[in-house]
């Protein structure tokens, strides 16, 4: 059984003061799921050849209600650091189970207990990352000398550049715990480390092009998948700290994939559509077996007010809360017409955070084909500059 998450954080801008804050939904006071499956909604399954924007506009509901962002737990700000040749001063936020850790645009890392609410300094990364993506990895078997001595420091967390360059410094990297032995060759306890590590085959082809990782995923407990454009899909192995290729196919996802135990499939959004929830089966993917399209499984909405539209520049985002819940992030603008010969410009703009519970059939059957998502309650805020959501994790 899973365990089920207390809290969906939200690393929040203001580019106003320049400031990053860290908000969580507490959901046992912001509550997104009814208290049985009866009362959701079955969402309808999605195929290509529809088209969303038409599907969400057809449903003329009334505007819904907005609540606050949840208030700021912690604000930060990113130092300036003159190796930053484009002067980007941001902060990305990773996920290492519920507690979080931060890194700004010059490599810094810190770690940030929300519980606690205490800062721990971590050791940097080898170079700064332009658009960093994360993966946490279990603690594996004793053999990697990770301990669980402390309380929730058990794990490894990847961090590999979004788009890979031949010759660009340490652009894989792994924050791993564990033991640490002093000049005297004494173990003293266990530690943070940060280890450089080796970058997929394919990065020094000459042949290859620099293109961005469109999908990645955990498959199998202990091997990243990634899914590059033009170049297909490869898999690290974190116990052999190798790469080896899957094949020339990409994984159905858009960006992250999460694994749901109960139900033995990944979520994330589709690769079809960027704005929809998507479900696959990947385990075959370290097997060097295409995931198969007619096994994915895509869902869409139609409860969205007229004349809402989803934000080309932002993604929906999904975020696994255990026990096949998830809570799924939309973002959505309305249109403003200066004058009947202008285009439309984006006037307000909206973030919908939605609680949706995925379910099997009795005969325990895990293809995506037969899964069917319950969507439950919605909480809607607005944005604007001074709290743009940059990731929900």
């Amino acid at each position: 059984m899973s365990t089920r998450r207390q809290f969906v954080n939200m690393l929040v801008s203001d580019s106003v003061k320049c400031m990053y804050t860290l908000r969580r939904f507490d959901l046992s006071r912001n509550q997104f799921f009814h208290p049985t499956a009866e009362a959701a909604k079955v969402l309808p399954t999605w195929s290509p050849n529809q088209n969303k924007m038409e599907t969400h506009s057809v449903a003329a509901k009334e505007k819904k209600k907005l609540v606050r962002p949840p208030p700021a737990l912690v604000n930060m700000k990113p130092s300036i650091c003159l190796t930053n040749p484009e002067m980007e001063f941001k902060m990305h936020c990773y996920p290492l189970t519920e507690t979080s850790l931060f890194t700004d645009s010059s490599a810094r890392v810190f770690r940030f207990d929300a519980d606690t609410r205490c800062f721990t300094t971590m050791p940097s990364l080898h170079t700064r990352k332009y658009s960093p993506l994360a993966i946490s990895v279990p603690a594996s078997p004793p053999t990697t000398a990770i301990s669980y001595k402390n309380a929730g420091e058990g794990g490894c967390l990847y961090i590999i550049d979004g788009m890979l360059k031949a010759g660009k410094g340490v652009q894989f990297e792994a924050m791993v715990y564990r033991s640490c032995d002093n000049f005297l060759n004494r173990n003293i306890g266990n530690a943070w480390h940060c280890d450089a590590l080796p970058l997929p085959p394919y990065v020094n082809s000459k042949a290859y092009k620099p293109a961005p990782i469109c999908s990645y995923a955990l498959v199998g407990g202990d091997t990243i998948c990634i899914s590059t454009m033009g170049v297909g899909t490869y898999c690290f192995n974190t116990v052999a700290r190798e790469w080896y290729k899957a094949g020339d196919w990409m994984m159905p996802f858009n960006g992250k994939a999460e694994y749901d135990p109960e139900l033995g499939l990944w979520f994330g959004v589709s690769a079809t559509n960027f704005h929809l929830p998507c479900a696959a089966d990947i385990s075959g993917v370290v097997k060097g077996e295409e995931p198969p399209p007619k096994q994915t499984q895509i869902w869409t909405d139609i409860d969205v007010p007229k004349g809402w539209h989803p934000r080309p520049s932002h993604p929906t985002q999904v975020v696994s809360l255990g026990s096949g819940r998830f809570c799924i992030t939309e973002f959505f603008h309305t249109l403003a017409y200066a004058s009947p010969f202008d285009p439309p410009l984006p006037d307000e703009t909206f973030a919908v955070f939605t609680g949706v519970e995925v379910v099997l059939p009795p005969d325990g059957n895990g293809k995506a084909k037969c899964a069917t998502m319950m969507k439950h309650k919605s909480v809607t805020c607005r944005t604007h500059v001074a709290n743009v959501i940059k990731s929900v994790v």
